[in-house]
């Protein structure tokens, strides 16, 4: 099967959009296949469709149907090239992601590398204290429910700095632990103003640490606005760059936004065999 692609790095969140049309019962597959190191490789497979709301210039499918922050920024500076949007030239796209009920606007800034893309956020679901049990130790942890994944916050220093070790180890048991079908645990390091996140995605068997997560970055904002009863504003730095979430708190969650480039790294066909 050809499938025709473009690649983009919204921080280095290296991120496949599949163009071709691809019926949504086999784009697990799909996405499991062309994020292999054989073929395209990426951390996350996302396929651009026909919206149903005609407001919207086009849906943002990701692979296992969760929401992708990151995803919905390379998605929209994708379709800004298209429109030949010039360097210093801003334009709104008004999109459909899988994971959201509602219309998100994606504003997309143009400049010589790329792009600065901001794109505001799904409110959460539900933040609560969960137990979870890791490496063999049971932990109480806050987690963000967004709509179509939930992403677990824990702090560096509960867990300590073989954290990757711990957590790849202890994947297939948390799995059993989490009903969602995707899910992220977001290392946390105040001190740092950093996180490591690892996303697990069951219908296409990925568990990958990323370069950047926009969920995870709104996910720790709402962490944060929650844990203070106010506003939240914080570049949070990643492996691959800085993600900023700006989180408006008024007796709750009203309003979420993330902040953060898109590069543009390569389009053409992958080959794949079904």
């Amino acid at each position: 099967m050809d499938i025709e692609f473009v690649k983009l790095s919204p921080t280095r969140n290296m991120t496949v959009l599949v163009k071709t049309p691809v019926p949504r019962d086999k784009q697990a597959l799909v996405g499991q296949l062309i994020m292999d190191y054989s073929n395209v490789y990426a951390e996350q497979v996302g396929f651009l469709e026909k919206p149903e709301n005609p407001k919207a210039a086009v849906r943002l499918q990701m692979a296992a149907g969760e929401f992708c922050g990151n995803g919905t920024m390379a998605a929209a500076a994708y379709l800004a090239l298209k429109n030949g949007i010039n360097a210093g030239e801003s334009v709104d796209i008004p999109m459909e992601v899988s994971g959201a009920d509602d219309l998100l606007v994606c504003r997309i800034k143009a400049d010589e590398k790329g792009y600065t893309g901001t794109v505001a956020m799904p409110l959460p679901l539900d933040v609560r204290d969960c137990r979870y049990e890791i490496g063999g130790r049971e932990y109480s942890l806050s987690t963000v429910f967004l709509p179509g994944i939930r992403h677990i916050i824990l702090p560096i220093d509960e867990i300590g700095s073989d954290f990757r070790n711990i957590l790849e180890t202890s994947a297939d048991e948390l799995k059993k632990q989490i009903e969602d079908e995707a899910f992220g645990i977001i290392v946390y390091d105040k001190i740092n103003s950093r996180i490591d996140p690892l996303v697990i995605v069951k219908a296409s068997h990925s568990m990958c640490w990323e370069g950047g997560c926009g969920s995870g970055s709104e996910a720790l904002g709402i962490y944060l606005a929650c844990l203070t009863e106010g506003s939240v504003e914080i570049p949070l730095k990643q492996p691959g760059g800085t993600i900023t979430v700006n989180v408006k708190y008024d007796k709750g969650i009203k309003a979420v936004s993330i902040t953060g480039k898109v590069t543009v790294a390569a389009e053409g066909t992958a080959y794949i065999d079904l």
